[in-house]
């Protein structure tokens, strides 16, 4: 009995998991060149066609670093227009960038309209989430324009602007 019992509970611990992948692994089994997701992954090849501005390379097979300035392309998610979404963006400030220029300010905007700013005071991973309006959202693809207020500029070791180390962005159904 009590073998079964454990059997029991390992079997729901590993399908809870799984039902989650499952839901969100279906908003972005679409990827291709033609039709855009929801959700984009940064690490994933098939995100780059919106991946519009201010994305280095994919790093670690895992994230990509961004500039100061850098804009997505999202498909808003079904009845959005109607109910609107939530904006998602997945990151992390490193302690190396937190050493050189401090607390840093997310700042975002979808058609004009400014979602608000948030600061975060120390290294580490954050997510960065906004209601979105449904008014903004009733086109096909939207452009998703993010700011920080600080980077590293291009220097001799690495020529490249750095801000954030970006591993997921998203247009959330409410």
């Amino acid at each position: 009995m009590r073998r079964l019992t454990l059997a029991a509970v390992l079997m729901a611990a590993i399908a809870a998991p799984a039902c989650r992948y499952s839901r969100a692994s279906r908003e972005r089994a679409s990827i291709n060149d033609s039709e855009p997701v929801s959700i984009v992954n940064v690490a994933d090849p098939r995100a780059d066609f919106q991946l519009t501005k201010g994305f280095w390379t994919v790093e670690s097979g895992a994230w990509r670093w961004t500039m100061k300035n850098f804009t997505v392309a999202l498909k808003p998610p079904a009845g959005s227009a109607e109910k609107g979404a939530a904006l998602e963006l997945k990151f992390t400030i490193p302690e190396v960038m937190f050493n050189r220029v401090g607390p840093m300010t997310v700042d975002a905007h979808i058609n004009g309209q400014d979602l608000g700013s948030e600061t975060y005071p120390s290294a580490g991973s954050f997510t960065y989430r906004r209601d979105v309006p449904a008014a903004v959202l009733g086109t096909p693809v939207v452009a998703v324009d993010f700011s920080v207020d600080k980077g590293l500029p291009p220097g001799q070791q690495d020529t490249r602007e750095l801000s954030l180390i970006v591993t997921s962005i998203g247009l959330l159904p409410k």
